[in-house]
Protein backbone atom coordinates (compact mmCIF):
# COMPACT_ATOMS: atom_id res chain seq x y z
CA UNK A 1 0.00 0.00 0.00
CA UNK A 2 1.29 3.43 -0.91
CA UNK A 3 0.59 6.17 1.60
CA UNK A 4 -0.39 9.54 0.24
CA UNK A 5 0.64 12.65 2.11
CA UNK A 6 -1.56 15.67 1.52
CA UNK A 7 0.34 18.66 0.23
CA UNK A 8 -0.59 21.79 2.13
CA UNK A 9 -1.83 24.66 -0.01
CA UNK A 10 0.57 27.44 -0.81
CA UNK A 11 0.64 30.04 1.95
CA UNK A 12 -1.42 33.07 0.88
CA UNK A 13 0.40 36.29 0.16
CA UNK A 14 0.52 38.73 3.05
CA UNK A 15 -2.06 41.53 2.83
CA UNK A 16 -0.95 44.97 1.72
CA UNK A 17 -0.26 47.23 4.72
CA UNK A 18 -2.78 49.91 5.61
CA UNK A 19 -0.72 53.08 5.87
CA UNK A 20 -0.99 55.68 8.62
CA UNK A 21 -3.05 58.22 6.68
CA UNK A 22 -5.67 55.59 5.89
CA UNK A 23 -5.69 54.35 9.49
CA UNK A 24 -6.29 57.94 10.61
CA UNK A 25 -9.25 58.30 8.21
CA UNK A 26 -10.77 55.04 9.44
CA UNK A 27 -10.52 55.69 13.18
CA UNK A 28 -13.84 56.40 14.92
CA UNK A 29 -14.59 59.88 16.34
CA UNK A 30 -13.02 60.84 19.66
CA UNK A 31 -16.10 60.10 21.79
CA UNK A 32 -16.27 56.61 20.31
CA UNK A 33 -12.54 56.14 20.89
CA UNK A 34 -12.98 56.98 24.58
CA UNK A 35 -15.94 54.61 24.86
CA UNK A 36 -13.96 51.87 23.10
CA UNK A 37 -11.09 52.23 25.58
CA UNK A 38 -13.45 52.10 28.55
CA UNK A 39 -15.21 49.01 27.18
CA UNK A 40 -11.85 47.32 26.64
CA UNK A 41 -10.58 48.21 30.12
CA UNK A 42 -13.74 46.80 31.67
CA UNK A 43 -13.52 43.63 29.55
CA UNK A 44 -9.93 43.15 30.72
CA UNK A 45 -11.07 43.48 34.33
CA UNK A 46 -13.78 40.86 33.71
CA UNK A 47 -11.24 38.38 32.35
CA UNK A 48 -12.57 38.56 28.78
CA UNK A 49 -9.16 39.34 27.28
CA UNK A 50 -6.04 37.20 26.96
CA UNK A 51 -3.02 39.49 27.14
CA UNK A 52 0.41 38.48 28.45
CA UNK A 53 2.83 41.19 29.56
CA UNK A 54 4.69 42.68 26.62
CA UNK A 55 8.20 41.40 25.95
CA UNK A 56 10.98 43.46 24.44
CA UNK A 57 14.57 43.96 23.46
CA UNK A 58 16.67 47.08 23.94
CA UNK A 59 19.41 47.43 21.30
CA UNK A 60 20.33 51.01 22.28
CA UNK A 61 20.18 53.03 25.49
CA UNK A 62 16.61 54.14 26.27
CA UNK A 63 15.39 52.46 23.05
CA UNK A 64 13.02 49.50 22.86
CA UNK A 65 11.24 47.09 20.56
CA UNK A 66 8.17 45.43 22.10
CA UNK A 67 5.96 42.54 21.04
CA UNK A 68 2.37 43.01 22.24
CA UNK A 69 -0.15 40.22 21.55
CA UNK A 70 -3.80 40.25 22.62
CA UNK A 71 -6.99 38.28 22.08
CA UNK A 72 -10.36 39.93 22.67
CA UNK A 73 -12.89 37.16 23.25
CA UNK A 74 -15.99 39.34 22.93
CA UNK A 75 -15.09 40.52 19.40
CA UNK A 76 -12.95 37.47 18.49
CA UNK A 77 -10.10 39.82 17.56
CA UNK A 78 -6.48 38.66 17.77
CA UNK A 79 -3.53 40.93 17.01
CA UNK A 80 0.16 41.44 17.57
CA UNK A 81 1.79 44.85 17.69
CA UNK A 82 5.52 45.03 17.03
CA UNK A 83 6.46 48.56 18.06
CA UNK A 84 9.70 50.45 18.57
CA UNK A 85 10.65 53.62 20.41
CA UNK A 86 14.02 55.20 19.59
CA UNK A 87 14.52 58.61 21.25
CA UNK A 88 17.33 59.71 18.90
CA UNK A 89 15.16 59.29 15.81
CA UNK A 90 13.62 62.80 15.73
CA UNK A 91 17.12 64.28 15.36
CA UNK A 92 17.49 62.01 12.31
CA UNK A 93 14.21 63.17 10.84
CA UNK A 94 12.58 59.86 11.80
CA UNK A 95 9.61 59.16 14.10
CA UNK A 96 10.28 58.28 17.73
CA UNK A 97 7.56 55.58 17.66
CA UNK A 98 7.07 53.22 14.71
CA UNK A 99 5.67 49.76 14.20
CA UNK A 100 3.02 47.53 12.71
CA UNK A 101 -0.09 45.76 13.96
CA UNK A 102 -0.75 42.32 12.50
CA UNK A 103 -4.35 41.12 12.65
CA UNK A 104 -4.87 37.36 12.47
CA UNK A 105 -7.94 35.29 11.71
CA UNK A 106 -9.03 33.70 14.99
CA UNK A 107 -10.11 30.46 13.25
CA UNK A 108 -7.03 29.80 11.14
CA UNK A 109 -4.31 32.02 12.59
CA UNK A 110 -3.57 33.42 9.13
CA UNK A 111 -2.68 37.12 8.95
CA UNK A 112 -5.56 39.07 7.40
CA UNK A 113 -4.38 42.67 7.83
CA UNK A 114 -1.27 44.69 8.55
CA UNK A 115 -1.72 48.23 9.85
CA UNK A 116 0.77 50.98 10.49
CA UNK A 117 0.84 51.19 14.30
CA UNK A 118 1.80 54.82 14.84
CA UNK A 119 -1.65 56.39 14.52
CA UNK A 120 -3.36 53.77 16.67
CA UNK A 121 -0.64 54.04 19.32
CA UNK A 122 -1.02 57.82 19.52
CA UNK A 123 -4.82 57.82 19.40
CA UNK A 124 -5.48 55.01 21.89
CA UNK A 125 -3.02 56.50 24.41
CA UNK A 126 -4.81 59.85 24.38
CA UNK A 127 -8.20 58.10 24.51
CA UNK A 128 -7.02 56.10 27.55
CA UNK A 129 -6.25 59.39 29.27
CA UNK A 130 -9.69 60.59 28.14
CA UNK A 131 -11.31 57.71 30.02
CA UNK A 132 -9.42 58.66 33.18
CA UNK A 133 -10.25 62.35 32.80
CA UNK A 134 -13.91 61.50 32.34
CA UNK A 135 -13.86 59.31 35.45
CA UNK A 136 -11.55 61.16 37.86
CA UNK A 137 -10.94 64.77 36.88
CA UNK A 138 -12.64 67.25 39.22
CA UNK A 139 -16.12 68.17 38.07
CA UNK A 140 -15.99 71.35 36.02
CA UNK A 141 -12.18 71.32 35.74
CA UNK A 142 -10.86 74.42 34.01
CA UNK A 143 -7.06 74.14 33.71
CA UNK A 144 -4.85 71.35 32.39
CA UNK A 145 -1.10 71.09 31.96
CA UNK A 146 0.94 69.11 29.45
CA UNK A 147 4.63 68.47 30.10
CA UNK A 148 6.23 67.45 26.81
CA UNK A 149 4.99 68.61 23.41
CA UNK A 150 5.88 65.75 21.12
CA UNK A 151 3.32 63.57 19.39
CA UNK A 152 1.62 62.49 22.61
CA UNK A 153 1.49 66.10 23.74
CA UNK A 154 -0.30 67.01 20.51
CA UNK A 155 -2.80 64.16 20.73
CA UNK A 156 -3.49 64.90 24.39
CA UNK A 157 -4.03 68.59 23.67
CA UNK A 158 -6.66 67.57 21.11
CA UNK A 159 -8.29 65.22 23.61
CA UNK A 160 -8.33 67.83 26.38
CA UNK A 161 -9.88 70.41 24.05
CA UNK A 162 -12.51 67.87 23.03
CA UNK A 163 -13.44 67.06 26.61
CA UNK A 164 -13.39 70.66 27.84
CA UNK A 165 -13.31 73.22 24.98
CA UNK A 166 -13.24 76.19 27.37
CA UNK A 167 -10.42 74.89 29.59
CA UNK A 168 -7.09 76.70 29.82
CA UNK A 169 -4.20 74.60 28.49
CA UNK A 170 -0.67 75.29 29.72
CA UNK A 171 2.33 73.42 28.34
CA UNK A 172 6.06 73.09 28.87
CA UNK A 173 8.72 71.63 26.62
CA UNK A 174 12.50 72.06 26.89
CA UNK A 175 12.32 73.24 23.27
CA UNK A 176 9.86 76.15 23.71
CA UNK A 177 8.94 76.31 20.00
CA UNK A 178 7.33 72.88 20.25
CA UNK A 179 4.53 74.30 22.41
CA UNK A 180 3.25 75.96 19.22
CA UNK A 181 2.65 72.49 17.78
CA UNK A 182 -0.17 71.95 20.29
CA UNK A 183 -2.29 74.51 18.46
CA UNK A 184 -3.46 78.04 19.12
CA UNK A 185 -4.44 79.21 22.57
CA UNK A 186 -2.01 77.03 24.54
CA UNK A 187 -0.07 79.03 27.12
CA UNK A 188 3.66 78.34 27.22
CA UNK A 189 5.25 77.89 30.66
CA UNK A 190 8.88 78.70 31.31
CA UNK A 191 9.32 75.68 33.60
CA UNK A 192 7.46 72.44 34.36
CA UNK A 193 6.40 73.56 37.82
CA UNK A 194 4.93 76.76 36.43
CA UNK A 195 2.75 74.68 34.09
CA UNK A 196 1.58 72.37 36.87
CA UNK A 197 0.76 75.18 39.28
CA UNK A 198 -3.02 75.49 39.55
CA UNK A 199 -3.76 72.77 37.00
CA UNK A 200 -6.42 70.24 37.93
CA UNK A 201 -5.32 67.72 35.28
CA UNK A 202 -1.66 67.08 34.42
CA UNK A 203 -0.40 64.94 31.54
CA UNK A 204 3.33 64.20 31.62
CA UNK A 205 4.57 63.22 28.17
CA UNK A 206 8.33 63.39 28.38
CA UNK A 207 10.67 60.66 27.15
CA UNK A 208 10.78 57.22 28.77
CA UNK A 209 14.34 56.81 30.05
CA UNK A 210 16.25 54.81 32.62
CA UNK A 211 16.98 56.43 36.00
CA UNK A 212 15.08 59.71 35.50
CA UNK A 213 15.27 62.57 37.98
CA UNK A 214 11.45 62.68 38.45
CA UNK A 215 11.13 66.29 39.66
CA UNK A 216 7.36 66.38 40.26
CA UNK A 217 7.21 66.07 44.04
CA UNK A 218 4.29 66.60 46.47
CA UNK A 219 5.37 70.22 46.91
CA UNK A 220 4.23 70.82 43.32
CA UNK A 221 0.77 69.61 44.20
CA UNK A 222 -0.11 72.17 46.86
CA UNK A 223 -2.36 74.11 44.46
CA UNK A 224 -3.40 71.08 42.37
CA UNK A 225 -3.48 68.85 40.44
CA UNK A 226 -6.25 66.41 41.26
CA UNK A 227 -5.49 63.96 38.41
CA UNK A 228 -1.99 62.95 37.32
CA UNK A 229 -1.54 61.05 34.04
CA UNK A 230 2.12 60.01 33.74
CA UNK A 231 2.22 58.46 30.27
CA UNK A 232 6.02 58.86 30.35
CA UNK A 233 6.27 56.41 33.27
CA UNK A 234 8.45 57.99 35.97
CA UNK A 235 10.18 60.69 33.93
CA UNK A 236 8.38 63.57 35.67
CA UNK A 237 6.29 62.04 38.46
CA UNK A 238 8.13 61.00 41.64
CA UNK A 239 7.37 58.08 43.93
CA UNK A 240 6.50 60.56 46.69
CA UNK A 241 3.78 62.12 44.53
CA UNK A 242 2.30 58.69 43.89
CA UNK A 243 2.38 58.00 47.63
CA UNK A 244 0.35 61.17 48.19
CA UNK A 245 -2.48 59.95 45.93
CA UNK A 246 -5.76 58.65 47.32
CA UNK A 247 -6.04 56.25 44.38
CA UNK A 248 -3.22 54.86 42.25
CA UNK A 249 -4.14 52.68 39.28
CA UNK A 250 -2.50 51.35 36.15
CA UNK A 251 -3.97 50.00 32.95
CA UNK A 252 -2.21 46.67 33.57
CA UNK A 253 -0.80 45.84 37.00
CA UNK A 254 1.24 42.76 35.87
CA UNK A 255 2.82 44.91 33.17
CA UNK A 256 3.59 47.59 35.75
CA UNK A 257 5.37 44.98 37.88
CA UNK A 258 7.29 43.74 34.84
CA UNK A 259 8.55 47.26 34.20
CA UNK A 260 9.64 47.54 37.82
CA UNK A 261 11.81 44.45 37.29
CA UNK A 262 13.49 46.34 34.42
CA UNK A 263 14.32 49.31 36.64
CA UNK A 264 11.40 51.68 36.11
CA UNK A 265 9.17 53.03 38.90
CA UNK A 266 11.82 52.80 41.61
CA UNK A 267 10.20 53.33 45.01
CA UNK A 268 6.65 53.46 43.58
CA UNK A 269 3.98 51.59 45.47
CA UNK A 270 1.95 48.88 43.78
CA UNK A 271 -1.21 50.10 42.03
CA UNK A 272 -4.41 49.41 43.93
CA UNK A 273 -5.84 47.74 40.84
CA UNK A 274 -6.22 48.19 37.11
CA UNK A 275 -8.07 51.14 35.59
CA UNK A 276 -10.76 48.73 34.40
CA UNK A 277 -11.21 47.22 37.84
CA UNK A 278 -11.41 50.68 39.41
CA UNK A 279 -14.11 51.66 36.91
CA UNK A 280 -16.02 48.44 37.53
CA UNK A 281 -15.87 48.97 41.30
CA UNK A 282 -16.57 52.71 41.20
CA UNK A 283 -13.34 53.64 42.99
CA UNK A 284 -12.35 57.29 43.24
CA UNK A 285 -10.31 59.69 45.34
CA UNK A 286 -9.47 63.32 45.93
CA UNK A 287 -6.18 62.88 44.06
CA UNK A 288 -5.80 60.11 41.50
CA UNK A 289 -2.70 58.90 39.67
CA UNK A 290 -3.49 56.79 36.59
CA UNK A 291 -0.34 55.36 35.06
CA UNK A 292 -1.34 53.99 31.67
CA UNK A 293 1.55 52.02 30.20
CA UNK A 294 -0.08 51.23 26.87
CA UNK A 295 -1.65 47.80 26.48
CA UNK A 296 -2.02 45.43 23.54
CA UNK A 297 -5.75 45.04 24.16
CA UNK A 298 -6.33 48.66 23.13
CA UNK A 299 -4.29 48.19 19.96
CA UNK A 300 -6.41 45.14 19.16
CA UNK A 301 -9.67 47.00 19.83
CA UNK A 302 -8.66 49.98 17.69
CA UNK A 303 -7.35 47.78 14.86
CA UNK A 304 -10.62 45.83 14.91
CA UNK A 305 -12.59 49.09 14.77
CA UNK A 306 -10.52 50.33 11.82
CA UNK A 307 -11.08 47.13 9.86
CA UNK A 308 -14.81 47.14 10.64
CA UNK A 309 -15.13 50.70 9.37
CA UNK A 310 -13.10 49.84 6.27
CA UNK A 311 -15.35 46.84 5.62
CA UNK A 312 -18.53 48.89 6.11
CA UNK A 313 -17.32 51.63 3.79
CA UNK A 314 -16.49 49.01 1.16
CA UNK A 315 -19.96 47.52 1.42
CA UNK A 316 -21.57 50.93 0.93
CA UNK A 317 -19.47 51.83 -2.11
Amino acid sequence: MVSVVATPPETPLLPAPIQRDEVRRLLPPLDEQIDLVEETYRALARGAIEMPPKIGVHPRADAFLHAMPAYLRETDAVTLKWVSGFPDNPARGLPFISGVIIVNDADTGLPVAILDAAEITAARTAAASGVCIRAWAPEGWRRAAILGCGEQGRYHARMLRHLRPDAELVAFDPVPERVLELGSGVLAAAAPREAVDGAEVVVTAGPIVENPISPLTPEWLATGPRLLLPIDFDFYVSAASVDSADLFVSDDVPQFEAYREHGHFRGWKVPACSVGAALERGLTGGRVVACNLGIAALDAAFAHAVLERQRNRGERS
